[in-house]
């Protein structure tokens, strides 16, 4: 393709701002010292003719304006600051065909319509009986390949690896960006905003997401499923009516340094393995980070405050959650402050391990219901209503050390810094205990790998044999009656929190 640059209309902004004139100035910089041919593209004029002119790593500038939809199947830069489109029923106003593509700048404005509009338009151009191909569907004229049933209204589709989206901004639509069977998509400093689910991502890996806010959307901010090698960093998942971050079936997964608000879930691993998620603050969720069926994660260094929401049960909230027969979960140097429940397991979880946590002002610090040979060991618990409570489970409150608990009234007579008398579990019907309770806060590092050796000494109970830790010098967990069964777990009648099922 053969066309100059058009130098005299580059240098003012047509929105007038001098940011745009700022960012342009920068481009024509960048431009000078690349080989690629450049070329500026009108708002209303034809984008895709542009494309399918196009030379693959030319650069394609959308000047400031209003845009129609466009495919592209070549790899190429689409710079738009200013720049803005629209998609409709099944129509995106951007599709990504091709590997090593960049889009920058744009603006996009969703749709998000019943499913009655999109059989209509399936209805519409259907090419059945004897006019139709094998089939049965037509192409669609911006040549974006068959058109399929399964697609939701998306404002970006992407089919294509290697592909960079950068200061964007989506809203209205039922899917932001909607990506499958990739590998290398790369989302920065862009915002997704009013959307029923703002990104969706599957079977896909090496995705990164930094920098970007996710906001008021009516399920999920996230959405990814069966998908590896994925990094979210930097990132505000606000107001979010389901999952700020969901993960379903997924491993290999970092979730570090994000804002999680006033979500019903912060951040969820559902059947989600080998992943961890550090350094978030989870605030006014019903969960602030919870785990699902999910196995060897790592959850440390998050602060997880104020989760207390009254739309289900007033006041519940839980700073973080295991659940549905979790395991080998390491949740550690955690701040877990004014919440209903700061962390909990439940539902046949076991060999999971709490610790060097700081619990405080929660109603419940640690809730355990229905599970076994789990270790809560090293915890600082400060005032919150009750420290723990442990319901029907076989679990361990002390290894060589317990926990230290601000409610603790015995004494320390050989000044070893842990209590001569045992520190009863306020609440449940487990009957159970921290026989080394610590007299001081820990403040110590932690060693995931210690906490696994840990796990493997200490976490011992049989259900089915009724084997069970006794007490000895070495310091050790639980102290039940040996039981030629395992446990019967009855149900409790008593709603104390209400059930958590996905629903996106």
């Amino acid at each position: 393709m053969s066309m100059a640059w058009p130098w005299s209309s580059l240098g003012c902004a047509t929105s007038g701002t001098e940011q745009i004139t700022a960012l342009r100035i920068a481009i024509v910089l960048a431009l000078l010292s690349s080989p690629a041919l450049a070329v500026q593209i009108p708002a209303g004029h034809d984008v895709q003719s542009a494309i399918d002119s196009a030379s693959p790593g030319d650069v394609l500038i959308l000047e400031a304006g209003q845009h129609r939809p466009f495919v592209v199947d070549r790899p190429l830069t689409l710079i738009g600051y200013g720049a803005f489109l629209s998609s409709d029923v099944q129509s995106p106003a951007i599709t990504v065909r091709s590997d090593n593509v960049r889009i920058e700048g744009l603006s996009i404005a969703g749709v998000k319509r019943p499913s009655e509009e999109k059989f209509k338009y399936y209805m519409e151009r259907y090419q059945g009986g004897a006019s139709g191909g094998a089939s049965g569907f037509s192409t669609p004229a911006t040549a974006s390949g068959p058109l399929r049933l399964d697609l939701p209204n998306a404002a970006v589709l992407v089919f294509g690896s290697n592909v960079t989206f950068e200061n964007m901004s989506v809203r209205d639509a039922e899917v932001g960006i909607f990506a499958e069977d990739l590998h290398d998509l790369f989302i920065d400093n862009s915002k997704f905003q009013s959307c029923k689910t703002g990104v969706l991502i599957l079977r896909s890996s090496s995705v990164s997401i930094i920098n970007s806010e996710l906001i008021g959307c009516e399920k999920a901010g996230l959405n990814a499923s069966n998908s590896r090698s994925f990094t979210v960093t930097g990132c505000r998942a606000i107001n979010n009516t389901h999952a700020g971050l969901f993960f379903r079936n997924c491993e290999d997964i970092d979730v570090i340094g994000n804002t999680l608000s006033r979500n019903s879930e912060g951040l969820v691993f559902w059947s989600t393995n080998h992943s961890s998620a550090a350094d978030n603050r989870a605030d006014l969720n019903y969960y602030g980070i919870l785990l699902a069926d999910s196995h060897n994660n790592t959850i440390s260094r998050n602060i997880l405050v104020n989760n207390r929401r009254s739309e289900i049960v007033s006041g519940f909230g839980v700073g973080m959650s295991i659940q549905a027969n979790s395991s080998y979960n390491l949740v550690f140097k955690n701040t877990a402050s004014n919440n209903y429940n700061g962390l909990e397991i439940t539902e046949n979880c076991q060999r999971n391990a709490l610790c060097g946590n700081n619990i405080s002002r929660n109603t419940h610090g640690v809730r355990l219901d229905k599970n076994w040979n789990n270790l809560i060991y090293r915890n600082n618990f400060v005032d919150n209503v009750i420290s723990g409570y442990d319901n029907q489970t076989r679990s361990i409150w002390n290894t060589t050390v317990g926990n230290h608990y601000s409610d603790y009234r015995g004494s320390d007579g050989d000044g070893d810094g842990i209590g001569d008398t045992p520190y009863t579990i306020p609440k449940g019907s487990s009957m159970a205990a921290d026989y080394r309770p610590l007299v001081r806060p820990f403040t110590g590092e932690i060693d995931p790998d210690e906490i696994l050796e840990d796990i493997k000494r200490y976490a011992r109970y049989d259900p089915e044999e009724g084997r069970t830790i006794r007490v000895n010098e070495s310091g050790a967990a639980i102290r039940y009656p040996a039981r030629r069964g395992p446990p019967v777990f009855e149900e409790n009648a008593e709603i104390e929190r209400p059930p958590f099922t996905p629903v996106l």
